[in-house]
């Protein structure tokens, strides 16, 4: 008898399009990974290379300080007054964050740092929808140290965020053969909170 066996493997694919440098994280990541619910931009600092100095320190950014650029479904999402983030978008409500550290196209420009570039959802043929709730009390937490060594009560905070999404066809009567044409994608966030 003869026995064969075959082995075969893929090469891995290499972008040969630009000399960009790019990260992407995807839906499932976004889904799974304990990132920062309040922003989608938070997923920023997953990025390798990439430095997380928080708002103080001028935000995420490669290296020297430096401008992001952020541009959702394409179109910039920033506030061209104060070279900030217009548009703080739910992260339930997004399906992808490429981050582009160098080497990208002249389509992307007007700054020097991180290209941020966002996809939103999209409703699929299939109902789906998800619902969350994120709960922060400082009823929960003990004073710190310093203050109950000055006698000084704890701050009250008291945050919540309620979220959903939903997603699915727009069903056409079948005069108009309207079957897998329409969808739609709706997610909403409520976040009242207490502080003082």
């Amino acid at each position: 008898t003869v026995e064969t066996v075959t082995v075969t493997a893929e090469a891995a694919l290499i972008q040969t399009m630009s000399g960009e440098r790019s990260f992407a994280i995807t839906t499932q990541q976004i889904e799974n990974l304990p990132v920062n619910r309040g922003n989608f931009t938070s997923v920023v600092a997953l990025t390798p290379g990439v430095i997380d100095g928080g708002a103080s320190a001028g935000g995420t950014r490669l290296g020297g300080a430096s401008q992001n650029n952020i541009m959702m479904d394409g179109i910039s999402a920033m506030d061209t007054g104060n070279n900030g983030q217009m548009l703080a978008m739910n992260i339930e409500s997004i399906g992808e964050v490429k981050i582009l550290t160098q080497g990208y196209q002249a389509e992307y420009g007007r700054s020097s740092g991180l290209q941020i570039t966002a996809v939103t959802k999209g409703g699929t043929n299939q109902y789906h929808g998800s619902g969350y709730a994120l709960l922060t009390d400082s009823d929960w937490n003990t004073n710190s140290w310093a203050n109950v060594r000055n006698g000084v009560p704890k701050t009250k905070t008291d945050q919540q965020i309620y979220g959903w999404t939903v997603g699915g066809p727009v069903v056409i009567p079948k005069l108009f053969n309207g079957r897998n044409k329409l969808f739609f994608f709706y997610a909403h966030e409520y976040r009242p909170s207490t502080s003082g």
